[in-house]
């Protein structure tokens, strides 16, 4: 199965993205968006895995996210991967990239001992759209900064997800949930 460790967010906040994605929308793009239910803080990709590793990496989860308290988060601004000349990715950062790549390395060291390759590369951000074309992508970049980005929000537990990739785009699905210390 394919996997991937993850922090959900709050319904709010999700309905809230799902908005500035609705407002953005209006400028044409060439984007595929990322459906509301399916946004995300991914802390490490696994790929595929096999069933019988499920428990050891449920056990890592506990593990790590025992190590950390609840914390609040709120949002940084827009930004894309890999750059802005050459955009791929369109994001959202947040105030805590310190914090949760403390936590995405703590989750890589606590992996690779399960064979998992420890990749140093994490960048926090929720992903709203793969980039399709650049159409009207200077519309986008200058409706982005007119947005009020002051929300907060509670992140409180590390999430293993399955990924089934279908026609329609992906389909996520929760295996596990360890709260995070109060």
């Amino acid at each position: 199965m394919r996997a991937f460790i993850a922090i959900d967010l709050p319904e709010r906040i999700k309905n809230k993205l799902a908005k500035f994605e609705n407002n953005l929308k209006k400028c044409d793009l060439a984007f595929k968006w990322v459906k509301p239910e399916n946004l995300h803080l991914t802390l490490k990709f696994l790929g595929n895995i096999e069933q019988k590793q499920v428990n050891k990496i449920k056990e890592a989860i506990t593990k790590i996210s025992g190590e950390f308290a609840a914390f609040k988060a709120s949002f940084n601004g827009f930004n894309f991967f890999p750059n802005q000349r050459k955009p791929k990715v369109f994001f959202i950062s947040n105030n805590k990239e310190k914090l949760l790549k403390n936590i995405a390395l703590r989750l890589e060291e606590e992996l690779e001992t399960l064979g998992f390759a420890k990749e140093n590369r994490f960048k926090s951000h929720i992903t709203l759209a793969r980039i399709k074309d650049l159409k009207n992508i200077e519309s986008l970049k200058a409706k982005i900064k007119d947005i009020q980005l002051d929300e907060k929000f509670l992140i409180r537990a590390i999430i293993l997800y399955k990924s089934t990739l279908t026609k329609e785009g992906p389909i996520y699905g929760k295996i596990f949930k360890s709260n995070m210390t109060i």
